[in-house]
């Protein structure tokens, strides 16, 4: 962290009634737009990144105070409570939304490769929330996790990322449960395909995954290297029509944001909010239909028909009253 950015953590406007938030990967993409969002607000912003660049960029915007930080770093992760403990205002929200995301066949990971992306993606969520959480229960605030909609689905090359998404998934319902009774509201945000810096950050580490692959796996591979390494010389216009998988329409940051503010700040937050195209839902809540339908298939447990459908009501109706 920079003496700039300390000296400017220490001179916060205390006049203010708002209090402060954190939002982790700050540096780009939901991150970065989530933070210039609140700011505009008139909320204090600690804003996190990794690089000297990205903290000097992040200083430039008002009300906003960069702490260079690295998830996975027991030490910078103290620094930050300090840091944020001297401004003296405490802290109302944290946003863990610091990830990383990398693909490849599953028998060309290591451990340690596998270790890594737990590391940044669902222990710096349980590192950073444990490090806060004494600060958010004082104020009785809000603790929301960026998760993905991989935390619903999986598909091949997708493994090693949606499994730490699908753990961010209990994490979060864990964590709702036990800090309910002091006040604290937990809730994760699942996006799909989001415009981000998060697939030209993971590229190397994709090559790296599938020139690893050997044995059976190294054809398959390999194909998919080809693709990487010989782009067409002009890439094809985008298909205009409906959103397959074979035709994806990324959407911006500010349908994170969105989500993100309502889970911080209203009365009645959600526990998960699904955001994305009208196609990446319809593909989650059909998966989910399908794990539904694998569960009630079998010899020992299993509901007819009417009975699914008696059930669902029953549920919907549980819900609407609770609204």
């Amino acid at each position: 962290m920079t003496i700039k950015g300390e000296v400017k953590l220490l001179i916060m406007d205390s006049s203010k009634n708002l209090l402060p938030i954190l939002v982790t990967g700050a540096s780009s993409g939901i991150g970065n737009h989530l933070t210039k969002t609140l700011a505009q607000k008139g909320y204090p912003v600690f804003a996190t990144a990794r690089n000297q660049d990205d903290i000097v960029e992040l200083q430039k915007i008002t009300n906003v105070f960069p702490i260079q930080l690295d998830v996975t770093d027991p030490g910078q992760v103290e620094n930050a409570v300090q840091l944020v403990e001297r401004t003296g205002k405490g802290l109302y929200g944290l946003v863990n939304n610091a990830g990383i995301g990398e693909l490849g066949l599953l028998p060309a990971w290591s451990d340690d490769e596998l270790l890594k992306i737990f590391n940044v993606n669902v222990f710096g969520v349980h590192r950073m929330t444990n490090a806060f959480v004494e600060m958010v229960i004082a104020s009785q605030g809000r603790i929301v996790n960026i998760g993905s909609q991989g935390g619903m689905i999986s598909k091949k090359y997708y493994g090693p990322y949606t499994m730490t998404k699908h753990a961010l998934e209990a994490y979060t319902f864990a964590l709702g449960q036990e800090l309910d009774p002091f006040g604290v509201k937990v809730a994760i945000v699942q996006p799909g395909g989001i415009i981000s810096a998060i697939g030209e950050k993971s590229m190397p580490g994709m090559i790296k995954h599938f020139k690893a692959a050997r044995g059976s796996f190294k054809e398959e591979s390999d194909l998919i290297l080809a693709s990487f390494m010989d782009p067409p010389q002009e890439a094809p216009s985008k298909p205009e029509g409906e959103e397959s998988e074979t035709n994806r329409k990324p959407s911006p940051p500010a349908i994170v944001t969105e989500a993100v503010l309502h889970a911080l700040f209203s009365d009645n937050p959600k526990l998960r909010y699904l955001v994305g195209t009208k196609w990446e839902g319809d593909r989650v809540i059909n998966a989910l239909i399908e794990k539904l339908l694998d569960e009630n298939d079998n010899p020992m447990h299993n509901y007819s028909r009417s009975q699914l459908i008696d059930l669902l009501d029953q549920h919907l109706a549980a819900r609407n009253e609770k609204d």
